[in-house]
């Protein structure tokens, strides 16, 4: 009754609709951002997509997208799949097709020589089965924090109580103040006052992403060795073109740029609030500016950022400017999980690397939510 395929184009049309069971929209956005994923992707040019197909019908999907690590004191490099974006259509659920799709993914991607894959933001359902299918979990390596404008105590006595009903919950954070008046323009305070032009001493802001300078600075800075993604020119113009997302860029330095802060919103759901999805500076003083205007400018009902792999002083200057751990929402404190793969036979318990690098310690990685599609 089932086939289990590879993606080709044909069937496009389908996967975008079917895709819409995951993020809404309409199909046409939900074909835009499957062809910026997988068709552009800079590192694996074939898109990595296995389909269940029951009478002509794509009924069931699971992504693997490309991914470029770098690890160690050489920052040796490795091109990963990292799966995401799996959907079954409702009433072909409870059937038992996770497992065959994945059976045929982990089939073909040993057979095109991946010896690992990971998955950057599983909620816990994901997690559950995961864990029982070979997946390894690094821990806590995405704990999330908060930082929102305070609301008014009977907003927060009316919201609790909508988030309770059926239905209602989805205004729940509106009314609750949690999220921006307009309900679609997230950034809207943030653009009105910011500068929009540089010089030798003030934060300014950007619409656009400026790929060689962030490169060339995120280069000077250097690599500890941990693992992180690269982030080089190709890699920054193409994440920061997600058609499901909208980016405001922070920068700092004249004639050389010395830092930036990236924020991040959702298209399609304006009330999950605002997102640091990067940040990087030269010195403590350029740190902080950046995270001052932006909270300044901002003035958002709600802003997260992953927090466990960020340098210590970083954390401080978060807990510092009113952040605290998540303790609502949907994340949890400890956030989406990390998880790790390897590519054969998961029942040998053997540890997945990169190359000959270890992966299970949380200490050794280097975790942006830039890296995963939360961003």
């Amino acid at each position: 009754m089932y086939e289990i395929v590879r993606y080709c184009p044909e069937l496009k049309p389908q996967v975008a609709a079917l895709q819409r069971h995951l993020w809404r929209g309409s199909e046409a956005e939900n074909r835009a951002y499957f062809e910026w994923k997988y068709e552009r992707n800079p590192y694996i040019a074939s898109p990595l997509v296995y389909l269940a197909v029951c009478e002509g019908r794509v009924v069931g999907m699971r992504g693997m997208f490309g991914a470029c690590w770098e690890i160690g004191p050489r920052s040796e490099r490795f091109v990963v799949p990292c799966a995401d974006d799996f959907v079954i259509a409702p009433e072909h659920r409870n059937r038992g097709l996770f497992g065959r799709i994945m059976s045929a993914a982990w089939e073909d991607l040993a057979a095109r020589g991946h010896r690992c894959a990971f998955s950057l933001s599983a909620g816990d359902v994901t997690l559950a089965g995961s864990l029982v299918s070979g997946w390894r979990s690094i821990g806590s390596a995405l704990e999330v924090q908060r930082k929102g404008i305070p609301s008014a105590p009977w907003r927060d006595r009316v919201g609790a109580r909508l988030r309770s009903m059926p239905l209602l919950w989805r205004w729940a954070d509106a009314v609750a103040g949690r999220v921006d008046e307009t309900g679609r323009r997230p950034f809207r305070r943030l653009d009105r006052p910011a500068r929009r032009s540089p010089d030798a001493t003030t934060v300014w802001l950007a619409r656009e992403p400026k790929p060689t300078p962030m490169a060339e600075l995120i280069r000077r800075l250097g690599h500890d060795g941990r693992v992180r993604h690269a982030r080089d020119e190709e890699y920054l113009g193409w994440r920061f073109a997600n058609p499901l997302h909208e980016y405001r860029f922070l920068f700092s330095g004249d004639r050389r740029m010395d830092g930036y802060l990236v924020l991040q919103s959702y298209r399609l759901d304006r009330s999950r609030g605002v997102n640091i999805v990067d940040w990087e500076a030269e010195t403590p003083s350029v740190r902080s500016a950046l995270l001052r205007a932006a909270l300044d400018w901002g003035r958002f009902a709600e802003v997260s950022a992953w927090t466990v792999t960020l340098p210590e002083a970083a954390r401080a200057l978060l807990g510092e400017s009113g952040f605290a751990p998540a303790t609502r929402g949907r994340l949890t404190r400890r956030g989406p999980h990390l998880l790790v793969r390897g590519i054969g036979d998961p029942r040998s318990g053997t540890e997945p690397l990169l190359g000959t690098h270890r992966l299970l310690d949380v200490s050794g990685w280097d975790m942006r939510m830039l890296y995963s599609m939360a961003a």
